[in-house]
């Protein structure tokens, strides 16, 4: 059978949906050319998910669709009867569903030299916003002998970058006994040379196993690469969020990481127009910003979704949520603009896990920091020298040997 597929969204529903059409047949590029055709969905904002309904009509045109993800779990009462639908709690028995003989829990999802592995399903969260939170449960942690033998059969097959994917990370094995370190030490003794990035992972779980997380990085198969996301420096937003810690614990996560891993490169996310938010507010997350000084950060503006508390909240003027997201933007590009510039002239150890845009190639350094190169081979590490700083890569040239 013949499949096209289109995923949207996290990294993990990228590779469930990619790991559920390999089950199902034959890869084509063109939906004219398949027997069936699978989007895999997304709803965290409302345009995302107005965006979905529009594509799945479109893709009806060309056939029997399958719709996975977060779309059929918690908005099911949107997609037409026509479709077929797998929720995303459904993914581990799909072939069941779907009269498939394998199951994508037997696939290895690899994009170049790039793998994505799904180690958990859903979130130990109930923030007041979240309708991911209802469309993926509660924390449902994999085997950790099928992760181990994932990550053995990618390294098999020439992986050099291993993407450890969840709604948390750090939730890892709650419902289970296991914790998220104790998987990275195992992986990290696996034979082969390869890296690990270490998927989002909540502030609130992260507390919890901070010190045998923080050891578990110092292994050099780790990337120090930490997403972390804040979503507001405000602890009165965060109390309306129900995002369960502070402003401090945030901080005192990154500061503890830090003092071992003085490099580690942190992301972080900003919700913007919060119900409740103030000039002030967003003042304590500029604040926040400039002390943690994250090199990548992602700012939304809140989306209001049905089926949560927050969704009749009365919102901040959209006047008011433009200024404050063009301003945190600002104080972003400047921080990220200082931190990149100091790069420029530096040597540095970088692997080749894929290809880039208009034919370079993304090089990552130790803690993720993409370098872009020419004239390499993925798959392979190489010596740098640094020669350019852009806002979000920096610009590499090979050394010669």
């Amino acid at each position: 059978m013949k499949v096209y597929y289109e995923a949207y969204g996290c990294s993990q529903n990228i590779a469930e949906t990619g790991m559920l059409a390999q089950s199902m047949g034959e890869i084509v590029s063109n939906p004219s050319e398949a027997d069936i055709i699978l989007i895999g969905t997304c709803v965290v904002i409302e345009h995302t998910e107005h965006r979905m309904l529009r594509r799945i009509e479109e893709l009806k045109k060309f056939g029997n669709v399958v719709v996975y993800g977060c779309l059929p779990s918690a908005r099911s009462e949107l997609i037409s009867k026509d479709v077929t639908t797998i929720r995303t709690w459904e993914f581990d028995r799909a072939h069941e569903i779907l009269g498939l003989g394998s199951s994508p829990m037997n696939e290895i999802y690899m994009m170049d030299s790039v793998v994505t592995i799904p180690i958990a399903n859903g979130c130990l969260g109930s923030c007041t916003y979240c309708l991911t939170r209802l469309a993926r449960g509660r924390v449902r942690s994999r085997n950790e002998k099928w992760i181990i033998s994932m990550v053995r059969e990618a390294v098999a097959r020439g992986a050099k970058e291993i993407r450890l994917s969840a709604q948390d990370t750090a939730a890892y094995g709650r419902d289970a006994d296991v914790t998220l370190p104790e998987l990275l030490n195992k992986i990290s003794e696996i034979e082969g040379e390869f890296r690990v990035r270490v998927g989002m992972m909540e502030p609130r779980e992260a507390l919890r196993i901070l010190d045998s997380l923080i050891s578990a990085y110092t292994h050099e198969k780790i990337y120090k690469f930490l997403h972390l996301p804040v979503q507001s420096g405000d602890d009165e937003i965060l109390k309306r969020m129900n995002r369960g810690y502070t402003v401090d614990d945030f901080i005192e996560i990154v500061n503890e990481f830090r003092k071992v891993h003085p490099n580690i490169l942190i992301s972080t996310d900003v919700i913007v127009g919060f119900p409740g938010e103030s000039d002030e507010s967003v003042n304590n997350t500029v604040d926040m910003l400039k002390k943690i000084r994250p090199e990548i950060l992602n700012i939304t503006r809140f989306s209001p979704r049905p089926k949560t508390p927050a969704y009749k909240w009365k919102r901040p003027s959209t006047n008011d949520v433009k200024r404050w997201s063009k301003w945190i933007g600002e104080i972003h590009s400047e921080i990220i603009k200082d931190i990149n510039s100091k790069f420029v002239g530096q040597s540095l150890r970088v692997l080749v896990p894929q290809r880039g845009k208009r034919g370079n190639f993304v090089g990552r350094t130790n803690e993720y920091r993409p370098v872009i190169l020419k004239n390499v081979d993925v798959g392979k590490f190489y010596d740098v020298r640094i020669v350019e700083s852009r806002p979000t890569y920096l610009v590499g040239e090979l050394i010669p040997s």
